[in-house]
């Protein structure tokens, strides 16, 4: 594992060049494609993914793409590595112990520095990849982790790394407006969409009203199935369970019964 400090003050490169129109997007659905296509574009990237670690230690899936299938393959990494992965992964106690005392960091990481067997199955080989660079930025409101990976037998060259680190601070940026714009209402709704769940329907699980609260916050079922780290599948059936226990049967009766 190769980590790097990343100073503010960064050469131009063409990456750069292409980021207004990825800023132009923070907030909207198209950002993290956009993301995505300048990603490989300038690294030849098969997946990226982006987290947040909020400061109450509950990890959020910010964005999962990748080339083919758009989004599957991502989404199923990024399921699989917070709900089983996140504390093998040396890049959480390396890096972040580090990144304390800087800026942002960047972190690479090959498939064999991994001693766990199944984190390295399930989130490398399994998917066809071989190498991660991760880009990692510690604020008040918690910690972004930017990863782009390669695929199997590939290697960032010197050329890509250097044109992630001269990015780093405006993708990091980028990210967290992104953050900023997609979280806060839903923050604020959660709590009381759920404590509405469970004192007008008891019955409900405690995953089927989390379920719900999500709907009821703009997530789409791919979004929750990354928020609660469980499958698409899996989504469907709570709140197909949670609808006949409420006796609904669409998301504009589930926002009447919590108005």
């Amino acid at each position: 594992m190769q980590l790097l400090a990343i100073q503010q003050a960064m050469a131009a490169s063409s990456i750069l060049a292409t980021m207004p129109q990825v800023i132009e997007s923070v907030g909207r659905p198209g950002f993290s494609a956009g993301l995505f296509d300048i990603a490989r574009r300038f690294t030849g990237t098969e997946i990226v993914t982006a987290f947040v670690t909020a400061p109450d230690g509950i990890v959020h899936t910010l964005l999962a793409e990748n080339r083919q299938e758009p989004g599957k393959a991502a989404l199923d990494v990024a399921r699989r590595y917070v709900s089983r992965h996140w504390r093998a992964d040396p890049a959480n106690t390396i890096a972040l112990d580090e990144s304390s005392s800087r800026d942002c960091w960047g972190v690479r990481m090959r498939a064999n520095d991994i001693a766990n067997p199944s984190y390295r199955s399930e989130c490398y080989f399994s998917v066809g990849l071989s190498e991660r660079f991760s880009l990692i930025q510690r604020r008040t409101g918690g910690t972004m982790r930017l990863s782009i990976y390669r695929g199997r037998k590939e290697s960032f060259s010197d050329q890509e790394i250097a044109h992630l680190v001269e990015s780093a601070p405006l993708l990091m940026a980028a990210l967290w407006r992104h953050y900023e714009a997609e979280r806060p209402a839903e923050h604020r709704a959660l709590p009381a969409f759920q404590a509405r769940l469970a004192a007008v329907a008891p019955g409900l699980s405690k995953r089927e009203r989390d379920v719900c609260a999500l709907i009821a916050s703009g997530l789409t079922s791919e979004g929750i199935a990354l928020e609660l780290g469980v499958g698409i599948n899996t989504v469907l059936t709570y709140r197909k369970r949670a609808y006949a226990r409420l006796g609904i049967s669409s998301q504009n009766e589930l926002m009447r019964i919590l108005m």
